[in-house]
């Protein structure tokens, strides 16, 4: 009896504890389920506010993780539903345009009349800041440089958040209308930028002091300036919300979806009443 009472126990302690392990499975794929409905639409539009409860500081990080060319290559969500190749392909597409950008400086396309009445007003503008910093201080800094690392790297942060809103598109993703457009992009850059072989006879004819060292030396500084710096700034303008203000989409940022998921909170708490009412 008192073997048979043991058994019984044990019978039972081991039903309840796979009880137990069911229900904490259950839980676990419900609540899974749950982050993968909210989470997944919120990354693929570059949610600046992920996770309700999130700081600004926690917002700021998680966007930088989910949308930097480079960080986010290895340090994306994982439920991010842009993989990692596409990832390395915007990567490919920054750095050919950052290439595409050296080449137009040292060409000298930028004094000619070619370029436009505005581009030669802006060149001629950083001229004159260089001239100003070099007066001021002991750094001498070329006109073509001082372009290149401050124009040509901002031009080139927007490039890199322009093919990320492009890629966050429903168009531009797989089984979207316009799916290998940001990969056209990238590969008419790249063909672009093969000039690099080309340029050396014509450096050597243009007013520049230029080499292969000084041209790689001036390209790989962009290239930092560009994904070091002005990224993180344009990206922490448009995540602020100065631009729109905090009201409206996109220029709006992190404040925006604040005000439309408190707004959306009321509505919903709105609607529940309403329906506890009626019952």
């Amino acid at each position: 009896m008192v073997v048979a009472r043991t058994a019984g126990q044990k019978t039972g302690e081991s039903r309840s504890s796979a009880t137990s392990r069911i229900n904490e499975i259950h839980s676990r794929s419900t609540r899974s389920d749950r982050e993968i409905e909210v989470l997944v639409p919120k990354l693929a539009s570059r949610s600046y506010h992920l996770e309700e409860g999130n700081s600004w500081c926690e917002d700021w990080l998680q966007y930088q993780k989910n949308t930097h060319p480079l960080f986010s290559i290895c340090c994306h969500h994982p439920l991010h539903p842009i993989g990692r190749f596409q990832r390395v392909i915007i990567l490919v597409g920054s750095i050919a345009f950052g290439l595409a950008i050296t080449n137009i400086v040292y060409l000298g396309f930028l004094k000619s009349e070619q370029a436009g009445t505005a581009v030669n007003y802006v060149y001629e503008q950083t001229g004159k800041l260089s001239d100003a910093i070099s007066q001021r201080t002991s750094i001498q800094v070329e006109q073509s440089l001082f372009f290149l690392w401050t124009v040509g790297s901002g031009l080139h942060s927007a490039f890199d958040l322009l093919i990320w809103y492009l890629a966050a598109c429903s168009c531009f993703r797989p089984g979207g209308a316009l799916f290998s457009a940001t990969s056209v992009v990238v590969l008419r850059l790249n063909a672009d930028a093969n000039v690099e072989g080309q340029t050396d006879d014509i450096i050597e004819r243009t007013g520049l002091e230029s080499s292969r060292f000084s041209f790689l030396l001036a390209y790989s500084f962009e290239l930092i300036f560009a994904l070091f710096v002005f990224y993180f700034l344009t990206s922490t303008v448009f995540f602020s919300g100065i631009l729109g203000c905090g009201r409206i989409p996109i220029l709006g940022g992190r404040p925006y979806e604040l005000r439309k998921e408190a707004a959306e909170k009321r509505r919903s708490e709105t609607s529940d009443s309403m329906d506890d009412a009626v019952v």
